[in-house]
């Protein structure tokens, strides 16, 4: 079971990266980002940048750790990071986003990935 959630785990972060690498056009940032100040606009795309390294090593170390036979320290605190990091998501989106059915559904999905890697740490 622990396997299987931590595939799972890889193969989702791995496609929100994908997901993330196409906001320049799905969020239409072409039009949308020179509306704010140069400095704002430079953050939010290396925030993106930055978002996609994170999940794209979130994914990596899913798969190398589910290969694992016994989690050392180490792999547990990834793991634990890792739920850490949705945890903040989830928090985060009533405040920034407020509540809409999209919102929630990502809430949804938030507390899934959360569960998910507490019983890959917890099944060791």
């Amino acid at each position: 079971m622990r396997k299987t959630l931590l595939y799972a785990g890889g193969a989702f972060n791995f496609l929100l990266a994908l997901f993330h690498l196409s906001f320049w056009k799905t969020q239409n940032w072409a039009e949308e980002l020179p509306r704010l100040s140069a400095d704002n606009a430079a953050i939010m795309q290396v925030a993106n940048i930055v978002m996609v390294y994170v999940l794209l090593y979130f994914s990596v170390m899913s798969f190398v750790i589910a290969r694992r036979v016994k989690m050392d320290g180490t792999a547990k605190s990834i793991l634990l990071c890792i739920a850490g990091f949705y945890a903040l998501r989830l928090l985060a989106g009533y405040p920034f986003f407020g509540f809409d059915m999209m919102e929630a559904a990502i809430w949804l999905v938030c507390a899934l990935v959360i569960a998910a890697y507490v019983v890959a740490l917890r099944a060791t």
